[in-house]
């Protein structure tokens, strides 16, 4: 037994150190678009898609209107809204001449929302690059000349921005540290750029700026239709079909509106988590334990030797060990993300609410039952075989649904 808990410390130590390396190595990589103006000046198509978001499109539209890089076209284009959306973006098309808003078609099956909205607008765009964002983004007046001209000098098809998050409640605070240090502390940015694998590709759905050929040759949004996590599986396919990609800094460029409410930002993230694993049970329940020992099994002994347990020297300095790794590494990752610093000092909390949304991801997927802005995620189309396994955890799902 003694050589299976030494093994498992051991194992935690080298995750956790592993993470620290790479926020380490990211800190030197994880660079800023330079603020340049591209030498050439082609065409670029801005494509908004836009699904109930009457508090958030006029801000986001003025972002666009106000950058130094004239030359583009916006279009704006309703996903079936069932507030004022479409109204508004009709009226700011009568009133700038670069601005083409319609409404989409209705959804087809099999196509997620925001796929099959993005394919509608750049089958309808003109611009020899394509730049998606989301309607609750706003952009500083150099991030899409920026954009082009690290897309130029780099000699890369594809660039995506890490947007600054701005927070309306703790829940969401709490799970954007967790992903912050997910993406900072586990992909190593250089050899993301270097190797031609999609293993450790990223996107941010708040600035995704194509290369238009290379889009169209990877199958667009088409291809992805319907997996929700589209900024990811962008990424991967520019990684599968060969073509370079990079992720930027673009804290200073780029900020995006949190969820509103701390049930929005559980439900809003949870439509992402078991979609990131590509619903796989298997890897989804690996992650998930896995996370549970490598950060709550180094405090379990450290509490334990405090309250007076034997605990051998070795076996105390490995927890300690990973818990400062895993410390260190979420203190870089939310210095690279404009991030609080005390997040480090409350990241066990964090991972609880994180771990809780996973798992209100991973329910819910088997049912449908996850609904965002009127729309069931896509369902896995098993049912209840996992019910009596998961019975604790079903059962603190209807409790939360309860409460909401």
């Amino acid at each position: 037994m003694n050589e299976i808990f030494n093994n498992l410390l051991l194992t935690i130590v080298i995750l956790s150190g592993y993470t620290f390396l790479v926020s380490i190595l990211n800190v030197f990589s994880f660079a800023k678009p330079k603020p340049l103006f591209p030498k050439k000046k082609n065409l670029l198509s801005i494509i908004v898609p836009c699904r109930n978001e009457e508090e958030n499109i006029n801000n986001c539209v003025d972002s666009i209107l106000a950058q130094d890089y004239k030359n583009f076209e916006l279009l704006l284009i309703d996903d079936n809204s069932t507030d004022n959306t479409w109204n508004i973006i009709k009226n700011l098309s009568k009133s700038h001449k670069n601005i083409h808003s319609f409404k989409g078609k209705p959804l087809p099956k099999n196509w997620a929302g925001k796929n099959w909205a993005c394919d509608q607008a750049a089958k309808r765009s003109s611009g020899d690059f394509l730049l998606f964002i989301d309607a609750d983004t706003t952009l500083s007046e150099y991030a899409v000349s920026s954009g082009l001209k690290q897309l130029e000098e780099d000699k890369i098809e594809f660039l995506t921005l890490v947007p600054k998050r701005k927070f309306f409640n703790f829940t969401d605070y709490l799970i954007w540290i967790m992903v912050s240090w997910f993406i900072f502390s586990w992909i190593p940015f250089y050899v993301a750029r270097k190797i031609p694998y999609s293993l450790l590709a990223a996107g941010f759905g708040q600035f995704l700026l194509f290369n238009k050929e290379a889009y169209a040759k990877i199958g667009g949004h088409e291809h992805i239709k319907g997996l929700v996590l589209d900024d990811f599986e962008l990424a991967r396919s520019i990684k599968n079909f060969g073509f370079s990609s990079s992720v930027m800094d673009g804290t200073s460029l780029v900020e995006t509106n949190g969820y509103k409410t701390s049930l929005e930002s559980v439900d809003g993230h949870a439509k992402s988590i078991f979609a990131t694993f590509r619903y796989n049970i298997l890897l989804f329940l690996v992650a998930f334990f896995g996370l549970l020992i490598l950060f709550y099994v180094p405090f379990l002994n450290v509490f334990s030797f405090l309250f007076g347990y034997e605990i051998e020297s070795f076996y105390l300095l490995l927890s300690l060990s990973s818990i400062a790794f895993v410390f260190m590494s979420i203190l870089l990752s939310s210095k690279a993300f404009s991030i609080s610093l005390l997040s480090s000092f409350i990241y066990p909390i964090a991972m609880i609410v994180l771990l809780f949304s996973g798992y209100r991801s991973f329910l819910s997927s088997f049912d449908g039952e996850l609904e965002w802005k009127g729309r069931s995620t896509p369902s896995t189309g098993l049912r209840k075989i996992y019910s009596i396994i998961f019975a604790p955890f079903i059962f603190i799902n209807w409790v939360y649904k309860k409460i909401r």
